[in-house]
């Protein structure tokens, strides 16, 4: 099949690393894929990208989007008034636009794979010629279709999804039944693998000697997609009430940069919490590490770094934020779940596993063998049959 995967933009971010993941595996089903990426300011990680696939650049920005301004009516007086004079404006518009920057390649399936306005208006409206259509939610439907009702045009238009979980999956279905969701709905988890990947040893000792037994987050410094400063404080309180002083290795960038380094400061964990930025060999930071902590106020999907941590043994303790985590590391078994925004529950989480090396290393070894279901050949027999029963 040719197959068009398109991306919103292209940054260092979870959502573009597993749709690198999934693109690989599609080459190896023998797909012949073409990646778009909506925004032309794109980070370094394009080329990994551009390594394995052709990619187009196409700049469709989320103004243009006629969806993406349902939520006016919610928000504003009068929005609702508002609302139909902008979306027949824009739906004019990108009827217009398409006719200039359309490309005129033909695609047996095209996927809308970032799952934002930007990537599935693109899709839903034919920018790319393709006889069937596919959108990837990172999560639950349940999460888009509250979000507004821009999200549920989309799918109709598109009528293939892809979701991370199928929490509360059938109330949402039966209660939009008379809104004619007819969609075929697939559950597909994100592939994590380290073949080939190889782990520097030297760097690992370099990490460990320097940083000692230290936690590490590794995330998009953006909140509240984020929540870096539950984290932060969890680890201030383990320091004061638990007197375990270790430090916060924080491997990522992001727009909240300057207000998580005021923060640090002004919570005086400047020598506990250390600003790594981007990284491209995540792997040698979990594997140098002794646990994983991870947090977020808003959805999470499925966070591929709680699995790439697990698959190399490195323990977790997590927000039971909705509603990715709990499908990976069901109610304890393979990881520890926290309270959202709570960092008191999430030091004494932290500090149990310090504080009883049996139960850390039972951690250790069930991360590592819940990783087994999300193996790229799993997934690769996901992506096949999916690809093989995709509607019209």
């Amino acid at each position: 099949m040719k197959v068009a995967v398109v991306f919103d933009n292209m940054i260092y971010g979870g959502i573009e690393r597993v749709g690198i993941s999934h693109i690989k595996l599609l080459k190896e089903l023998g797909h012949d894929v073409t990646s778009y990426v909506l925004t032309p300011k794109t980070e370094p990680i394009v080329d990994e990208l551009r390594e394995i696939c052709g990619v187009r650049i196409v700049n469709l920005p989320r103004k243009f989007c006629p969806e993406a301004y349902w939520v006016i009516t919610r928000r504003y007086r009068g929005g609702k008034y508002l609302f139909p004079f902008i979306y027949i404006v824009l739906t004019l518009f990108i009827a217009i636009y398409k006719r200039f920057i359309k490309d005129g390649f033909k695609y047996d399936v095209a996927i809308a794979f970032s799952g934002h306005y930007n990537d599935l208006t693109f899709v839903a409206n034919n920018f790319v010629r393709a006889d069937k259509k596919a959108a990837w939610l990172h999560g639950a439907l349940y999460q888009y279709v509250l979000t507004a009702q821009g999200f549920e045009n989309l799918y109709k238009k598109i009528k293939n999804l892809v979701v991370l979980v199928d929490d509360a999956q059938e109330e949402v279905l039966a209660y939009h039944k008379k809104d004619n969701f007819n969609f075929l709905i697939t559950k597909i988890y994100n592939p994590v693998s380290y073949e080939g990947v190889k782990l520097d040893q030297e760097k690992i000792d370099y990490l460990k000697s320097k940083y000692g037994e230290y936690f590490v987050m590794v995330s998009r410094l953006l909140y509240p997609h984020k929540d870096h400063y539950t984290v932060i404080k969890a680890v201030k309180i383990l320091r004061e009430q638990y007197g375990v002083n270790r430090k916060l290795v924080l491997v990522g960038d992001g727009p909240e940069r300057g207000k998580l380094e005021k923060f640090v400061k002004a919570e005086d964990m400047d020598d506990s919490v250390i600003f790594e930025g981007n990284q491209n060999d995540v792997h040698n930071y979990y594997a140098s590490a002794y646990m994983l902590l991870h947090a977020s106020v808003a959805g999470e999907g499925l966070p591929t770094v709680l699995l790439e941590a697990m698959n190399l043994g490195c323990p977790v303790v997590c927000t039971d934020s909705k509603v990715g985590p709990k499908e990976i590391l069901g109610n304890n078994q393979y990881g520890l779940l926290c309270n959202v925004q709570d960092p008191g529950d999430m030091a004494r989480c932290i500090y149990s596993l310090i504080n009883d090396r049996e139960k850390y290393n039972y951690y250790k070894e069930k991360g590592k063998e819940r990783t087994e279901i999300f193996s790229p050949n799993e997934i690769k027999k996901c992506l096949s049959t999916f690809l093989n029963k995709i509607e019209k």
